[in-house]
């Protein structure tokens, strides 16, 4: 990554949770170059599927400031049994650089999958992350109640982690997500105009239980909206945070990167 002044006073972004093999504008090696231009220190590849979480050790490999997370979306959970779970166990077995187990959870925005095979797969992934003392990436799209009362289950165990990534609650659901102790992330949704719910749940939610991301190539926030969106565009994310909480972008980028660092044990 170029040095740059920024990175010399100790203050970068990481973009927590991108899907680079889904990036159709530009290759993967020039979206993390650019990134790496906008002072991004590290970047979270999520598997989605078998495939992407392949696809993301493969970047992990490759690249030395891309760090993987394995998993399968619960649009596929129809398609998640026991020899993809003894897959992904094997995966994070040999590779060092697999920080995460995700994303999975539920998902209700006209998703066939059964909520049944929804909650299998997604039970399954917290166990797997529990086994290996790794974090969890949770997807909740209109599906709250429904993963609180799966969370619920595990809260308190030994080595459950677990972050809360594209956050879409309100104020209320954000306070019971960190009493259980996740993290929060938010995405460019921050930014848009008629974000007043998660604008409002950023506001109270402590900077400590904060991360920041892209979720690269969806969700471009507000300057880039409409567009692709790249891990190098995770700076918006972190303006915004700043500008909600009255704060300055290098106590954002300062704090919730050490968030990510810790959470992740990124090396």
């Amino acid at each position: 990554m170029p040095e740059n002044q920024q990175e010399v006073n100790g203050t970068y972004f990481i973009d927590t949770h991108a899907h680079l093999d889904m990036i159709e504008g530009k290759t993967p090696e020039i979206a993390i170059q650019e990134a790496a231009d906008e002072n991004v220190k590290y970047i979270i590849n999520v598997g989605s599927s078998i495939e992407g979480s392949l696809k993301s050790v493969e970047f992990a490999k490759t690249y030395n400031n891309v760090f993987a997370s394995v998993g399968v979306h619960p649009h596929y959970a129809n398609k998640f049994g026991k020899k993809e779970e003894e897959f992904l166990d094997e995966l994070i077995k040999s590779n060092k650089k697999i920080v995460a187990v995700g994303e999975a959870g539920f998902d209700f925005f006209q998703n066939p999958v059964s909520i049944k095979d929804q909650e299998r797969a997604f039970v399954a992934h917290i166990e797997l992350a529990i086994k290996h003392g790794i974090p969890i990436a949770i997807h909740d799209r209109e599906a709250h109640k429904e993963t609180i009362n799966v969370l619920k289950n595990y809260t308190g165990l030994k080595n459950f982690k677990a972050v809360l990534h594209c956050f879409s609650g309100d104020a209320d659901f954000a306070l019971k997500c960190i009493g259980m102790g996740l993290y929060i992330s938010f995405t460019g949704v921050i930014t848009f105009k008629n974000a007043k719910l998660t604008k409002e749940a950023a506001k109270i939610i402590p900077l400590e239980k904060i991360f920041i991301e892209t979720d690269a190539p969806y969700l471009a926030p507000q300057p880039k909206r409409g567009q692709e969106n790249y891990p190098s565009y995770v700076k918006y994310v972190a303006e915004e945070i700043a500008q909600i909480k009255e704060i300055s972008v290098e106590e954002v980028a300062s704090v919730t990167s050490k968030n990510a660092e810790e959470f992740f044990n990124l090396k």
